[in-house]
């Protein structure tokens, strides 16, 4: 009786371990030693796979916008230019120079000096993002330029001021990807005269007003000075056909664009 005792506990050893891994999880079967290595290298190739999804995920998304900008045709891709230059294209220049006045005398011209302020609006970076060459290319001006003259006797003297105003589109063509270029530039606008004239102690007003046309080119710069902020400047010789009078402008500009 003792010896069938000893025999059932220790036939109830040899089986417990069994039953004990069996009932810890019932969705994995017991792993006999050959198969561990093919359960490892399933589950390295799965974390691999993993890995490689969430690379992919965080590609830099630079990279496309890259690879669509070299393909030789667009397929689509928009030139983001307003987020590279957000620059609205507006400048505010002071205007200095020499203003060749047509003579009445009968000489080439009566020479002064001129002034005056010039608005600028670059509206091709409003109307052509996607276009560079008519972005970079199309401006106009609002300009307000400022001359006197003064001749005469002591008895008999005349003084005349003139101002002429105007609006001009203008094309540039620019040196390369550099911020300078050459424009040309037409438009037209008023040009109104006030003359003073003197007999004695007497003066009399004469004003007038007339359309005026201006032409002419120059050298334009843009340099950057901070990312919304640049100088710009030029050098400029100009027309001013008033009737039958054809004056001249030359000198230059210097101010601030936004």
């Amino acid at each position: 009786m003792n010896t069938w005792l000893k025999a059932c506990l220790a036939g109830s050893l040899l089986i417990t371990p069994a039953a004990f891994a069996q009932s810890a999880d019932d969705d994995d079967p017991y792993a006999y030693p050959e198969q561990e290595a093919e359960r490892a290298q399933e589950k390295a190739q799965k974390e691999d796979d993993d890995a490689y999804e969430r690379r992919r995920k965080l590609v830099d998304e630079t990279d496309e916008f890259r690879e669509a900008a070299e393909r030789e045709n667009d397929d689509g891709f928009r030139a983001m230019a307003r987020l590279d230059d957000p620059n609205l294209g507006v400048a505010v220049e002071l205007v200095a120079g020499l203003l060749m006045v047509d003579s009445a005398r009968g000489d080439f011209s009566d020479n002064k000096p001129g002034l005056g302020v010039r608005a600028t609006w670059e509206f091709g970076r409003s109307f052509f993002t996607e276009n560079e060459t008519l972005r970079e290319a199309l401006f106009a001006d609002l300009r307000w330029i400022y001359g006197s003259l003064s001749d005469g006797t002591e008895f008999i003297k005349g003084d005349t001021r003139l101002h002429y105003f105007t609006l001009a589109p203008a094309w540039l063509f620019r040196f390369g990807d550099s911020p300078f270029g050459l424009f040309l530039q037409a438009g037209g606008g008023l040009a109104y005269q006030n003359t003073g004239i003197t007999i004695g102690e007497d003066e009399t007003q004469v004003n007038g007003l007339k359309p005026v046309v201006q032409y002419g080119l120059g050298i334009r710069g843009r340099p950057a000075l901070s990312r919304t902020l640049n100088l710009t400047f030029r050098l400029e010789a100009m027309g001013f056909r008033r009737g039958y009078a054809n004056d001249f402008f030359i000198g230059g500009s210097a101010g601030v664009g936004f």
